[in-house]
């Protein structure tokens, strides 16, 4: 069971405002309503893990971003925000584990869509990993597409399980 000091819920509260704040869609959620999001999203993605069993190995940003390491990677190229990550992905609801979006198995950047432009879950995930890694992070909702969500693909307050290989950084 993962233990919860009052330092990680008041590090947590400063990274969500800090992360929310930097949101692609500036959603109009309060930073308190923000950091309840996370920890309500939090609980929901460690029981549907434990549920499964799925839940060793598990790290759990500061954030709230819960994340497994799969493959580290080359252990030299690491991301930074003004990079372009080219990534091979699939992206799904939690717990419905239905697949909303692929880059089908080849590799895409986002029309050269740089990190710090994506939402702040991968912000967060993709420096974890080195190039030719992959990661799966479970990413609370207020970390993704918050209350606005993605017309007709992701709904508002989604919790996303993402699989990430990073293939390439420009």
């Amino acid at each position: 069971m993962i233990k919860r000091p009052l330092y990680f819920l008041l590090l947590t509260a400063c990274t969500a405002v800090v992360f929310t704040s930097c949101m692609k869609n500036q959603s109009e959620m309060p930073a308190n309503a923000a950091v309840e999001s996370i920890y309500r999203d939090n609980g929901i993605i460690r029981e549907y893990l434990r549920s499964r069993q799925l839940d060793s190995g598990l790290v759990i940003h500061p954030s709230g971003l819960c994340y497994k390491v799969v493959k580290e990677g080359n252990g030299r190229d690491s991301i930074r925000r003004e990079n372009i990550p080219v990534v091979v992905f699939k992206r799904y609801l939690l717990p419905s584990e239905k697949l909303i979006e692929s880059s089908l198995g080849l590799p895409t950047s986002f029309d050269g869509r740089k990190l710090k432009d994506h939402i702040a879950g991968w912000q967060i995930g993709l420096p974890q990993i080195t190039k030719g890694g992959r990661i799966i992070m479970y990413i609370p909702s207020a970390l993704a597409f918050g209350t606005q969500g993605v017309q007709n693909i992701i709904p508002p307050n989604a919790i996303l399980i993402c699989d990430v290989t990073l293939v390439d950084i420009k």
